[in-house]
């Protein structure tokens, strides 16, 4: 499908090997996102989307700007790094409206965010099968030496609560009580306001896939959380974060000081701030108790809870190339048999 090259293409536009060309750790996650018209395939890996609120369109150190996830026991942390008027590193920590470039008040978003895999669906044999987006990209080793791995699509779904995730929950997870164990083909249409999206179930019975029917088979299956290894040459093929995971870096001190502190200073901005505290977990996509869903985003869905999970600093993902012409039921047995391998 030309929606998964596309998406590809994204990550390789943006692409640049970390520390002076090389490839030191882990990636970090993708983003999945649409466009008015696109279709993508996925699978999502996780049940509970994390609802918060984002800083969006923040002017970083370098200029650009970036998204930040506002820590549920600190909302007003954007305070403490927004600069004024005669400042000389203004307008770092404001917010610039990225159409007109100018700089304007912060104002808050509330969205729901997920992980998943791209999938493809593919003619075999004459028969439409749906499988993994399986690409090949280069990446050097700490001798700058290059090397080409398989690798799968993971990536952030970071969307609205009440056109995007409402739907998900009304029409999917209250019908098969999980969002994981089939496969959903998602296309948007329209733009601004008008946006809107259509998820389909591409099994409207049983899951599509026996072997990846339950949220553990599914996770298992995927390594969610897999510990990297960098001489573990399937390591592209495994999922590098928990949504959890991503949530806690993503809006954790450390990016916000990376980020949001004058290059140079040698100063880090005095932040009073504290790791999110774990609360009990409800299951996110289910009607919450006492209301319903009304479509308007304000469903409270649990935030996430604290984790001691340590992330380095964003590292852009290696360079990737075209898709490879890999079978996939081969390397389903092969990936199937290491998962097996490390649960045991």
């Amino acid at each position: 499908m030309q929606a998964m090259a596309d998406a590809i293409e994204e990550g390789k536009r943006k692409a640049a090997a970390a520390q002076s060309g090389g490839y030191a750790g882990p990636p970090s996650l993708n983003y999945i996102n649409w466009k008015p018209g696109d279709k993508k395939l996925l699978r999502f890996l996780s049940d509970e989307p994390i609802i918060a609120n984002f800083a969006q369109f923040i002017v970083d150190k370098d200029g650009k700007t970036k998204n930040f996830m506002i820590p549920p026991n600190d909302p007003n942390i954007m305070d403490r790094y927004r600069t004024v008027p005669g400042n000389p590193a203004y307008p770092l920590g404001n917010q610039r409206n990225f159409k007109t470039q100018q700089v304007e008040d912060i104002k808050l978003r509330k969205m729901g965010v997920g992980i998943a895999v791209l999938r493809d669906e593919v003619m075999i044999d004459g028969k439409r099968t749906i499988q993994d987006y399986i690409y090949e990209q280069t990446v050097k080793d700490k001798d700058q030496v290059e090397q080409t791995f398989q690798s799968r699509y993971f990536g952030i779904v970071q969307q609205s609560v009440s056109n995007f995730w409402h739907t998900l929950a009304v029409s999917c997870f209250k019908r098969f009580g999980t969002i994981c164990d089939r496969d959903y083909l998602i296309e948007r249409t329209g733009d601004g306001l008008d946006t809107k999206y259509s998820i389909i179930p591409m099994s409207s019975m049983e899951p599509n896939d026996p072997d990846l029917a339950t949220l553990q088979q599914v996770q298992q299956f995927y390594f969610y959380g897999y510990k990297w290894d960098m001489e573990d040459p399937m390591r592209f093929l495994k999922c590098p974060q928990t949504l959890e995971e991503w949530a806690t870096y993503f809006s954790g001190k450390e990016r916000f000081d990376h980020w949001l502190t004058p290059e140079g200073s040698g100063q880090t901005p005095q932040v009073s701030y504290s790791p999110p505290a774990a609360t009990p977990q409800s299951n996110p996509l289910s009607t919450p108790t006492g209301g319903s869903w009304s479509g308007d985003g304000s469903d409270p869905m649990s935030e996430f809870h604290g984790s001691t999970t340590h992330n380095p600093p964003e590292v852009a993902n290696a360079p990737v190339h075209k898709p490879t012409s890999t079978s996939f039921s081969s390397f389903k047995d092969d990936i199937l048999a290491e998962a097996k391998k490390a649960q045991g």
